[in-house]
């Protein structure tokens, strides 16, 4: 199991977070994001060696909120203070906060972990946050204020028009799930294809990869941490619905749809015989897609205003979950995750992996193919339409468009595969103003010596193997 001493992944963000704890001013960083995605971690970690105040506050009454946060302070003064032991007043409290850096060469850190906690019963408390802020900027105290949520929507709001925050942030993060190479560290001995199968499972969410043994098979760590009962993650993807609605029952029947692959609203609705028409769907997909619990995809060829919307799970573990747990919760709860394990997913992985390993494409070309393109991309994504499929599709900033079709399959792309993405290519009008057009194919298993061969020939057409795919990136 990973530890906190083998810190993985973040450091884009940890540098972001520290840059910002150094500079020379008072700083307001707001850090939000999914549970479980490893918030309170990063803040923990880039904090370690700073005089910092850390407060996680519960869903609790503000008053006792005010009173652990309090003792949070007496801890970190280390003296009894008959001054702070009277304070009953949030303003007072942080008032208090900004004197103690008087004397001090390092700048104070105080971090509010779940701060949309506090606020629901104490509504004044952003004006206070702003009221505060702004002292510790009027007077140039070295304090840095760091407010973290998992209740994302009200964290962006936070900072939204009018309200009191509002243009004082000096970093705003929103940190999301790892990229696939990131998840792939906490395996750092199994094989590529083990690797991706493993983000496929477990995404890249730091909780549910730290869960996992590394010096067991992937076989053992879906039946140790998944499928066997009393596992950690046996109800994880109700945990995360209860957690955040108060009644999640039509929510979970809309993303086990999706999971079985409705990525359409007519689709949807044929599954859930609950709700009877886009209108009345269009509420919980706001809600699921706010909670980035889904992804809400479009054609890049498609108009702006075009009604051609796909939607995917946005969390491999929850697609894994809908997909094999949920309808097999009896298998389950009785004990026979392993034959669910040998009988089901077995066999219906490679299928299950097709959209996973499209995802990962995307993200290949996102965040690590511009050592093969000599560009990045301006815009990625995927085209379809009646007569077409096309994986990953992007403008480069060279103005070079790309196609890319990714196979997860056991046997070798050819060149058929090559023709036919050049067949899809050729039924929509997206880079048709492009100089340069590049092809890309992302295969599991490999490509045949033919079309390496061809590809041998040209600098645009990239074969990418799982190998690539893990390359170590520059840096």
């Amino acid at each position: 199991m990973a530890t906190f001493a083998n810190f993985i992944g973040r450091r884009k963000e940890m540098a972001a977070i520290q840059q910002e704890l150094d500079r020379q001013r008072p700083s307001l960083l707001v850090v939000y994001g999914r549970r479980r995605v490893g918030k309170s971690t990063l803040l923990t970690r880039a904090t370690r060696d700073r005089p910092t105040i850390y407060y996680q506050a519960t869903e609790v009454v503000g008053s006792m909120n005010l009173d652990l946060l309090r003792n949070q302070i007496a801890d970190f003064v280390g003296e009894r203070d008959p001054l702070l032991e009277g304070i009953v007043q949030w303003e007072a409290l942080l008032s208090y906060v900004i004197s103690l850096p008087e004397g001090r060469s390092d700048p104070l850190t105080l971090v509010l972990d779940e701060f949309p906690y506090i606020c629901e019963t104490v509504e004044a408390l952003p004006s206070i946050m702003q009221k505060i802020f702004d002292a510790a900027v009027a007077d140039d105290i070295p304090l840095n204020l760091v407010l973290c949520g998992s209740q994302i929507a009200f964290m962006e709001e936070l900072l939204g028009e009018k309200n009191p925050l509002r243009g004082r942030q000096t970093l705003e993060l929103n940190l999301e799930p790892m990229p696939y190479r990131d998840a792939a560290d906490f395996f750092p001995d199994w094989s590529p294809v083990e690797k991706l199968s493993a983000y496929g499972v477990f995404g890249g969410m730091p909780y549910y990869l730290q869960l996992c043994d590394p010096e067991q098979s992937f076989r053992q760590n879906i039946l140790d941490v998944v499928l066997d009962p009393g596992a950690p993650l046996s109800n994880e993807a109700f945990n995360v619905l209860q957690a955040e609605l108060s009644s999640p029952t039509r929510y979970a029947t809309i993303l086990q749809a999706i999971a079985s692959g409705c990525t359409t609203t007519g689709d949807i609705l044929g599954r859930t015989r609950e709700i009877s028409d886009g209108r009345s769907l269009a509420p919980y997909i706001r809600k699921l897609e706010a909670l980035r619990l889904i992804r809400i995809t479009r054609s890049l060829d498609a108009a702006p205003k075009a009604r051609n919307r796909r939607y995917y799970l946005a969390d491999p573990f929850l697609a894994f979950w809908f997909r094999f747990c949920t309808p097999n919760s009896s298998a389950i709860a009785t004990g026979h995750g392993e034959e669910l394990y040998r009988d089901v997913i077995r066999a219906q992985f490679s299928d299950y992996m097709g959209e996973i390993f499209e995802w990962i494409g995307r993200q290949y070309v996102s965040h690590y193919a511009s050592q093969q393109l000599s560009t990045a991309p301006g815009e990625i994504g995927k085209i379809w339409g009646s007569d077409c499929d096309i994986d990953v599709a992007a403008t480069l900033l060279d103005g070079s468009v790309l196609f890319g079709e990714c196979k997860w399959w056991r046997r070798k792309v050819g060149e058929n595969i090559l023709d036919e993405l050049k067949e899809d290519a050729a039924k929509t009008d997206y880079g048709d103003d492009a100089d340069t057009v590049h092809w890309m194919l992302i295969s599991k298993s490999g490509f045949t010596a033919e079309l390496r061969q061809c590809a041998s020939h040209t600098d645009t057409l990239h074969l990418v193997t799982p190998l690539e795919l893990m390359a170590s990136s520059p840096g």
